[in-house]
């Protein structure tokens, strides 16, 4: 498989909200064999990547970590920008 471009790794996200979350990674998926942190949770997040809007579970390293970004939704409709490392992909998938 051929790996992307550093480019395409490095370019900026829009995070328009959250869709679900916060969830326990251990509660969801109890049976996994990676070796996850007891406290890493996610939310599943409405996400502008290179123009087009998708569904992306995002990783945080515990639960208030995760919820701020529900409570910031909750008072905000500014996305969060940030930049898409592909580390959320290799990581804890």
């Amino acid at each position: 498989m051929k790996k992307p471009d550093s480019d395409v790794l490095n370019k900026q996200i829009k995070i328009w909200g959250v869709i679900e979350g916060p969830f326990s990674v251990r509660d969801v998926y109890p049976d996994t064999n990676i070796n996850i942190p007891e406290e890493v949770h996610f939310n599943l997040c409405k996400v502008e990547r290179s123009g087009k809007i998708e569904y992306q579970d995002l990783f945080f390293e515990d639960f208030n970590s995760a919820h701020d970004m529900v409570k910031y939704f909750k008072a905000n409709i500014e996305p969060i920008e940030m930049e898409d490392d592909g580390e959320y992909d290799e990581e804890y998938h």
